[in-house]
């Protein structure tokens, strides 16, 4: 893994992890699509499904949203972020097949069980996206420590995808507000370059802002900062807000 120094620090954050689960359920493929090597269109593709192929159904896992809905069993009118892995290791998403049942009909890739996941709820302020009962993050990764605060602060995880530079989307897909505003109980995101942020991105907690002289701070705690431990370890240090650097915030 390689990575840049974010203030002076190495640090390198992978994407969230899956796992294949035991059960399996069939599905017809609707339409020509692609066949992805995770849930969403800017990885690899595999090769393409054809129309009336038949899916082995190993898990499920929120990703990239999409729309289309050649699915009949899924609603009109709105994107879909949900995708299934195939027994070939490919991933679908949910609204080019027909699994011939409403809602989610295989177990969660991250581990093994249904995937549990709430709908956003509006607030006169920061909105409330869905949440899942799963960490998938890589473990010791900025991911992963980043989803372990958040857990702290509410009791669920935001279902959220992708490598911490993609978090922002996704966040927005699910749900949550995403602003460049920064605020306590919210996830920073630093982009690639952003205070030297490696390609994968970088993301922490912030615990708290202030105001000095030369212009807006954060108190955060991350995961996966070289200087101190590496992979797993915690910090917390100061850091000052930049443009480019977004929040996704926890109501």
């Amino acid at each position: 893994m390689t990575g840049a120094a974010l203030g002076g620090v190495f640090v390198a954050c992978a994407a969230l992890t899956t796992a294949p689960a035991q059960a399996e359920t069939s599905a017809t493929v609707k339409v020509h699509t692609q066949r992805m090597a995770d849930a969403n269109l800017n990885v690899a593709q595999n090769a393409w499904y054809d129309q009336g192929d038949q899916l082995t159904l190993v898990c499920s896992q929120r990703g990239q949203s999409v729309t289309g809905h050649l699915n009949p069993s899924v609603p009109t009118g709105g994107w879909n972020d949900l995708w299934y892995k195939t027994s070939d290791g490919s991933f679908v998403p949910e609204v080019y097949i027909d699994t011939g049942a409403l809602g989610v009909v295989a177990p969660d890739c991250g581990d093994g069980q249904p995937a549990l996941e709430s709908e956003p709820a509006s607030t006169n302020g920061p909105t409330t996206g869905r949440t899942t009962n799963v960490n998938r993050a890589t473990p010791g990764q900025c991911t992963d420590g980043a989803m372990q605060k958040w857990f702290q602060a509410a009791g669920s995880y935001p279902a959220l995808s992708g490598n911490a530079k993609d978090w922002p989307a996704s966040a927005q897909a699910s749900g949550w507000t995403v602003t460049d505003d920064a605020q306590p109980r919210s996830l920073v995101v630093f982009q690639p370059g952003v205070q030297g942020a490696a390609d994968y991105g970088h993301v922490a907690w912030v615990n708290s802002t202030s105001q000095r002289p030369d212009g807006l701070y954060l108190n955060i705690t991350e995961m996966n900062n070289a200087q101190y431990g590496g992979v797993g370890a915690w910090h917390t240090r100061d850091v000052k807000h930049v443009p480019t650097m977004t929040y996704i915030l926890l109501p």
